[in-house]
């Protein structure tokens, strides 16, 4: 064999050896981004069990408001504060699904059952005064969204992340 020949097989080996570490590199990702959304779903899980733990160890104080209002009776400094960070307590959590939905790391029915709770959510007790002022502090594409639900579902017309 002449040199010539050598040097044509040497390439040849080359571009299969290029081959198989793109199909290599390939199948790491797609393991990598197996991981990520598993991990991104347990992140989900870990938030919800917080809110829920929250929710729980406050049950009481939760009752308590909601009886309060139900009588159309006025709420308290400590308890108008305490609704409000349950307000945000569960906006961050509607936020964090909203970009994991986006970014196709939720299912999709698990996705449409959490729009509903969503939609019944925005017309609870106090949630309206607490979007008006909060909600462009959260991320454009979810404080629009929201808006849009917290506008249908209360007769209201707020203005969208960034107008005046």
């Amino acid at each position: 064999m002449t040199l010539e020949s050598w040097a044509y097989i040497a390439e040849i080996v080359g571009a299969i050896a290029v081959v198989a570490s793109l199909i290599y590199v390939g199948i790491q990702i797609r393991d990598s981004n197996k991981v990520n959304q598993a991990n991104a779903r347990h992140n989900i899980s870990e938030f919800v069990l917080q809110v829920s733990m929250f929710n729980a160890g406050q049950a009481d104080r939760i009752a308590a408001i909601q009886q309060k209002i139900s009588e159309g009776n006025e709420l308290d400094g400590a308890e108008v504060t305490f609704q409000w960070w349950s307000h945000m307590n569960f906006m961050l959590h509607a936020e964090t699904y909203y970009h994991h939905y986006e970014l196709q790391l939720m299912p999709e029915g698990h996705w449409v059952g959490y729009v509903r709770y969503i939609e019944g959510y925005s017309t609870s007790p106090g949630f309206v005064d607490f979007w008006s002022e909060v909600g462009p502090a959260f991320s454009r594409e979810f404080s629009d969204w929201m808006t849009e639900i917290v506008n249908r579902n209360n007769g209201l017309n707020l203005p969208f992340h960034g107008e005046v």
